[in-house]
């Protein structure tokens, strides 16, 4: 007979973006195994540094460790195809852009990142989900950056039976509801990173080692 330890289980972590140890740290708590997955359910990199670690990472466990396109990607990939950007994000682009010319691979991967990831129970995205369009009609900047429709937050609306697991919301920073969990602790902010495991419903937490954004 199996043990517990030997069923499968679905990771969701929220906050990377560039908390790259605090990542590591969380990982090795979690004790992750070959029948495990892993879902990233927020921006992977950012205009602070260890964005390249974060991607470097994904890309080496592509098999195990599985992500969706966010909006600091979608801004990234449009800065390479045209040079522009929002002025607080040139200098680390930049740097980003330079590091990914010598692993080409790693900035192929980036690219073919999907709009959202489907399964039997559950809907990946990192904004939003129209309740009466298809996830195929939603278009890159709605599925990555809308957080409303008619001035009431999308999940009101939403009554399908599929958990969604989404972010971009960062003022709410805990809400799990019937069928759409989002958790953002904070990480960032010197809080934690936060991992929650789909069939067992723990909350798995590691603390910033140090505060990389400050809140004004």
């Amino acid at each position: 007979m199996k043990s517990n330890n030997d069923n499968p289980r679905t990771i969701f972590i929220w906050d990377i973006q560039w908390c790259y140890k605090e990542l590591k740290h969380l990982l090795k708590k979690l004790k992750i195994k070959e029948i495990d997955r892993i879902f990233f359910v927020w921006d992977l990199i950012n205009r602070w540094p260890k964005s390249y670690k974060v991607l470097k990472l994904l890309y080496k466990n592509k098999e195990q460790f599985k992500s969706v396109i966010w909006n600091h990607e979608v801004n990234f990939l449009r800065y390479l195809d045209s040079k522009i950007c929002d002025e607080e994000y040139k200098k680390s682009f930049k740097k980003l852009k330079r590091k990914l010319e010598e692993k080409p691979k790693i900035l192929e991967y980036l690219r073919t990142l999907p709009k959202y990831i489907e399964e039997e129970n559950f809907i990946l995205v990192h904004a939003w989900i129209i309740d009466w369009k298809t996830l195929d009609w939603h278009n890159i900047d709605e599925i990555t950056r809308v957080r409303d429709y008619n001035w009431k937050p999308w999940y009101e609306y939403y009554n399908g039976d599929k958990k969604i697991i989404y972010w971009h919301w960062a003022v709410d920073w805990l809400r799990i509801r019937e069928n759409t969990i989002w958790l953002d602790s904070g990480c960032v902010y010197w809080k934690c990173l936060t991992a929650y495991i789909l069939e067992t419903w723990e909350i798995i937490t590691q603390n910033a080692f140090e505060t990389y954004c400050k809140i004004d």
